[in-house]
């Protein structure tokens, strides 16, 4: 039931749309795993409303490493209900360059324009410098006026230990694993901000772990990380392996973890047959047989638990063992929250794109259409599930919690855990325990023996 990833790489946020979106961040409760990070400074410009503006800094980038990014610099605008209206970005000329240079955005304020975002943004691994951010805004005609920012070259340190940057005035984003601030004298009394990115993996984008599978009648694009019993990935609606980025590590160091996105997702292709959960599911069957695997895993979430549930039913000798994160066997109030509901059918009604995706009307059609349609479960069906199983679900979830226990509740043997606190998007809120929970499950399970073979 995924409408939306729950947090759009910060590199993507700049490319915001000017219809106001409600900017409501996610409390991590853990660091996250993605691809980028972002620093900010929040400024008011609502005297500001409508007039043109622009923003500049220097910059010099160090990628000279496998998997070397690029850096930008933009702005961010909101209105005064904190909603998204639009940003100013780099477009496609992000910063490469190891020499020191001034690099400029500039544009026009949004009219209901409150507060912007004055961001600096790291993608992949490197070493990303920044100095003497300035910004401007043009009062009259001609007249550019310098709009004071805090700290704007980094010369004042944090006091103390620094829970953020240890320098006054900006902070990170989100805690992202792998990025590191710190900041660097140059000369006596002057300093920069220097951001590091190590180890980052392109999850979803990894040419060294992808490859690509025809099967079913589609050709399917997936990634394989680990060693040991094969484990499938599923993800949820609109969304592709990178929604797992924050799990494919931890389970990789036990499993041959093998990440799929699903037809019509991520870099897999696509036909014309409408799709369902039974289709997805005989593309995953079709998968392992490629692959020359018995059986597998599963760990589903959202619409990848729904396909991991067709699968369980449908091909049970197929599935070593089954984990379900915010799934359903059906479409109504009692199963998925009234709110939500709505804004499928809304979705569903104009067309509208979900994930981060290129607007396509018919693909959002096909995709909403999965999600007020499908999955057509009965409670009964769930008797033929043979693998060990593990319902989750977060406390707030769109999901209903009567309706994972009426799950649990049918699949013989299965454990139920309910995170406190939690929304459906739990394997991102709070990676450390949903990650600890799962490998738990796994752990305590008998060594598949016979039944497991390496992956391709």
């Amino acid at each position: 039931m995924s409408l939306r990833c729950l947090w759009l790489l910060p590199a993507l946020v700049l490319f915001a749309t000017a219809r106001p979106l409600r900017a409501q961040p996610t409390k991590f409760l853990s660091p996250v795993v993605g691809a980028s990070a972002m620093f900010q400074q929040k400024v008011s410009l609502r005297a500001y409303a409508g007039k043109p503006c622009r923003l500049s800094a220097r910059m010099r980038v160090d990628t000279a490493q496998v998997d070397g990014g690029n850096a930008r610099i933009g702005l961010l605008m909101f209105d005064a209900k904190k909603r998204i209206l639009g940003g100013l970005n780099m477009g496609n000329k992000p910063v490469r360059s190891a020499a020191w240079q001034t690099y400029t955005v500039q544009g026009q304020l949004a009219k209901q324009v409150d507060t912007v975002a004055v961001v600096g943004i790291q993608y992949l691994n490197g070493t990303f410098e920044y100095d003497d951010f300035v910004l401007e805004v043009e009062a009259q005609p001609g007249q550019w006026q310098r709009v004071e920012l805090r700290n704007a070259g980094f010369e004042q340190s944090a006091p103390g230990p620094a829970a953020g940057l240890p320098t006054i005035g900006w902070k990170p984003i989100t805690r992202m694993v792998g990025f590191g601030y710190e900041v660097a004298e140059t000369a006596p009394g002057q300093r920069i901000l220097q951001v590091t990115g190590r180890g980052i993996v392109r999850y979803g984008r990894n040419a060294r772990a992808g490859h690509y599978a025809t099967v079913n009648g589609v050709k399917l694009y997936y990634e394989t990380y680990g060693q040991g019993e094969p484990l499938l990935l599923l993800h949820g609606n609109g969304e592709s392996i990178q929604s797992f980025a924050n799990q494919i590590g931890a389970l990789a160091e036990h499993y041959r973890v093998i990440a799929v996105d699903t037809r019509g997702h991520g870099q897999s292709g696509n036909e014309k047959r409408a799709y369902t959960y039974d289709l997805f599911a005989d593309d995953m069957r079709a998968l392992l047989d490629t692959l020359r695997l018995p059986a597998a895993h599963v760990v589903g979430w959202s619409d990848g638990g729904n396909t991991g549930l067709s699968l369980a039913t449908r091909y049970p000798t197929r599935v070593l063992s089954l984990v379900t994160m915010g799934a359903n066997l059906y479409c109504d109030k009692t199963a998925v929250e009234a709110k939500t509901l709505r804004e499928v059918r809304l979705i569903h009604a104009a067309g509208l794109v979900l994930g981060p995706f290129k607007p396509n009307f018919r693909r959002a059609r096909r995709l909403s259409t999965l999600l007020l349609k499908y999955p057509q479960m009965r409670p009964a069906q769930l008797s033929a599930v043979q693998a060990p199983a593990l319902v989750l679900a977060g406390e707030k979830d769109v999901i209903l919690e009567p309706h994972s226990r009426l799950i649990a509740s049918n699949i013989k043997g299965s454990q139920l855990h309910i995170f406190p606190g939690l929304t459906h998007y739990a394997p991102q809120e709070d990676r450390t325990r949903f990650n600890e929970v799962v490998l738990a499950f796994l752990q305590q399970l008998p060594p598949a023996g016979g039944k497991a073979r390496r992956a391709e």
